[in-house]
């Protein structure tokens, strides 16, 4: 019996990009996890071979915990700058074929992704297509955007004394998007990481080489090749999220100020320092007070915390760590390497922090309103990927350095706009006194926050946002573009 299969195709054209750059930037490593949105938790669990000799990939979409949907895809039919396809043969179709097409047009080319496939689901078949369908129309035109975003990123932003990079952080929200965004770009990426699991599997895989230290090593004792590393970024620390307990701020302290202080003393140590480290912080550098609705900060002036002040520890946590978090680079400034001091405002992406957790609201059409009118210092985290690159590669840029958008919000025109994209159906209006109850001292720094900075040094140098306005960046990390 003859199967009538589904058929989506979906096409772009990269102006300024000629074909081999398109078709190499797809076949590095890390081009899969760079790919794949941030609202679908489909991830690779191994590997074999690669996608010019036939090689295989085991992925695996969680479903509850460690339990989910394995999916096994085999790469066939490869061109060299002309195309490539992917063929289940293990997974939740009775057949999933996808083509990927590239074609020449001198300095632009195009690209051309078409999927054939086919779900053994009886009379149901014709609704799942459509819902499917809609599903495929969101990833790939979010692919198809990381894509230009990416490759014309790494255009602009180059630094030809800069290849061997160091992630410490690596794992978490940033690390995480980081890591492919670099490999993708021709860095050669290794993950710093502090403990080593007991059992680790001979083939697990990973995009990146990964160095494990023990807290009485040194990092040049770790360095196969005895050489080093161009650059060093440093996203270390503990989530903020949570009830802040005293052994929950020692936590957020220790895994910032003082992981920091004891990673810029081995750089500093090394034979051949990086040329540059880029250490996160935080705006909450800033403080957060009332007279804050009378100021803008910018990264250009003088701004000093006040250390001499017995009782900011305990009046303004935050502020506190993040000065003694940005002091504890220190030490590698004085051995002569650049350093950046990214005071990084409230990042949104759908895959982590403060929109992670409201995505559920998404999924039940409601929003949470708080009628507050505090400032918002926010950032898309594609463009924060983009501004870490930028710091990276650019000489001229050095100290505190604020990674937020130009267009600051106030509170109400967020959930106002999570409102409009996810078209809810019941708002639920929560007090800020009842937030303040409900998570303690941590709200104060989170979504009560007050603080409303500018990116000077950015604009100064010449850096260009891609997601500016709040929609725009809402709706590419949600899918949400129509």
């Amino acid at each position: 019996m003859l199967c009538l299969l589904n058929t989506f195709t979906i096409q772009s054209k990269f102006e300024g990009v000629p074909l081999a750059l398109l078709f190499d930037w797809h076949i590095k490593e890390g081009a899969f996890e760079r790919l794949t949105p941030p609202w679908l938790r489909l991830y690779i669990t191994s590997k074999k071979g690669s996608i010019d000799n036939g090689g295989s990939v085991n992925l695996k979409l969680p479903i509850f915990g460690d339990i989910g949907i394995k999916w096994i895809v085999k790469h066939t039919e490869y061109t060299k700058y002309k195309s490539f396809t992917d063929v289940q043969i293990k997974g939740l179709f009775s057949h999933w074929k996808h083509h990927h097409n590239f074609f020449d047009f001198g300095n632009n080319s195009a690209l051309e992704d078409k999927i054939e496939y086919d779900i053994k689901i009886g009379p149901l078949k014709g609704f799942f297509s459509r819902v499917l369908d809609n599903e495929l129309k969101s990833m790939f035109q979010y692919r198809h955007r990381i894509t230009k975003m990416d490759i014309d990123s790494h255009q602009r932003f180059k630094n030809p004394k800069i290849k061997n990079i160091l992630i410490s952080g690596s794992n978490g929200f940033i690390g995480s998007a980081l890591m492919p965004f670099l490999t993708t770009g021709g860095y050669y990426a290794s993950r710093l990481l502090r403990n080593k699991p007991k059992l680790v599997p001979v083939k697990e895989y990973d995009i990146a080489k990964r160095i494990y230290l023990h807290p009485s090593e040194t990092l040049q004792s770790r360095i196969d090749d005895g050489g080093g590393f161009d650059a060093v970024i440093n996203l270390n620390g503990d989530n903020i999220f949570g009830l802040w307990s005293k052994a929950k701020k020692k936590k957020i302290f220790d895994s910032r100020v003082k992981h920091t202080r004891s990673l810029c003393t081995n750089l500093s140590q090394m034979d051949k320092p990086p040329k540059v480290l880029v250490s996160a912080s935080a705006i909450g550098i800033y403080g957060n007070s009332e007279k804050n609705d009378y100021n803008v900060f910018d990264d250009t002036g003088d701004f000093r915390v006040n250390n001499d002040d017995n009782n900011l520890e305990d009046n303004d946590y935050l502020s506190y760590v993040c000065s003694q978090w940005e002091e504890a680079t220190e030490v590698a400034k004085n051995a002569g390497i650049r350093v950046v001091n990214l005071r990084t405002g409230i990042v949104l992406g759908s895959s982590g922090g403060v929109l992670k957790k409201m995505i559920i609201l998404n999924k039940l059409k409601t929003n949470i309103v708080i009628k507050h009118d505090n400032w918002l210092s926010w950032i898309s985290l594609d463009d924060l990927l983009r501004i870490i690159l930028f710091c990276m590669c650019n000489d001229s840029v050095s100290g505190p350095v604020n990674a937020v958008s130009r267009n600051s919000v106030q509170f109400l025109q967020l959930t106002n706009m999570l409102e409009k994209i996810w078209k809810t159906k019941m708002n639920i209006r929560v007090s800020p006194k009842m937030i303040k109850s409900l998570l303690g001292e941590m709200s104060k720094y989170t979504i009560l926050s007050d603080i409303k900075s500018t990116p000077g040094k950015l604009i100064a140098n010449g850096f260009n946002f891609v997601y500016d306005d709040l929609e725009s960046a809402l709706r590419h990390t949600l899918g949400k573009m129509q």
